[in-house]
């Protein structure tokens, strides 16, 4: 089943952040917090509540196509997250997401608006679809997976010994240029802020005597 895969993913790529990643039923309950009676609105027949570190995750399948029965799907899973809200603390529900998963529907359909249409759509909360590719299933959900705040750039980085931080010493002289010193002494600046120089107390009394004039 493609929840049970994409919950399956979700809770290993938290795992591999080295979050805790559990099942969480109540985000899955239909009656709000505090009262017993479900709310009389349509819910997704299968949806599972995930917490990933301090993200809370509706995951659900959503059916794309024909476009009726995707906005049906999404306002379903929109009464869901409501519910699932009064059952968070106020800090979390800045972090609550949903997660669809969907089948590629036929190649006659336009998909790829009505997926854009459903990522678009941050009422609630932010959603991402994962259409997952069946000739490479593992990779696409990577591909999905760093779309989403599970994502790990640092993984694929090319590091450079050699390369120095941000080469922005004109524009920082330019701008203590602007804010007064001549070009003398904003040479000066700089040359001490990129000296090295441990002792802080030295170096103020080095950049105050670099305005001082000259005898």
């Amino acid at each position: 089943m493609l929840l049970d895969d994409l919950c399956s993913r979700l809770i290993a790529a938290a795992g591999e952040m080295e979050w805790e990643a559990r099942v969480e039923p109540t985000l899955t309950n239909r009656a709000f917090r505090g009262r017993e009676t479900e709310a009389d609105v349509r819910f997704l027949e299968n949806m599972r509540g995930l917490m990933l570190g301090r993200y809370p995750v509706l995951a659900a399948e959503i059916s794309i196509a024909p476009q009726e029965n995707s906005i049906a799907d999404l306002r379903a899973a929109h009464n869901q997250m409501l519910i699932a809200r009064s059952y968070l603390r106020k800090e979390q529900i800045i972090d609550a997401h949903i997660l669809f998963v969907a089948e590629e529907p036929p190649s006659d359909t336009d998909w790829r608006r009505q997926v854009d249409k459903i990522e678009r759509d941050e009422s609630v909360c932010r959603k991402l679809v994962w259409m997952p590719d069946r000739s490479g299933i593992s990779s696409s959900f990577d591909a999905f997976r760093d779309r989403t705040f599970l994502a790990r750039p640092w993984t694929t980085a090319q590091p450079r010994n050699d390369a120095p931080l941000d080469q922005n010493e004109e524009l920082v002289q330019k701008v203590l240029e602007m804010k007064g010193l001549s070009r003398e002494e904003a040479e000066t600046w700089v040359r001490l802020a990129a000296s090295g120089l441990n002792d802080s107390e030295a170096l103020v009394q080095q950049l105050i005597a670099a305005m001082e004039p000259s005898t």
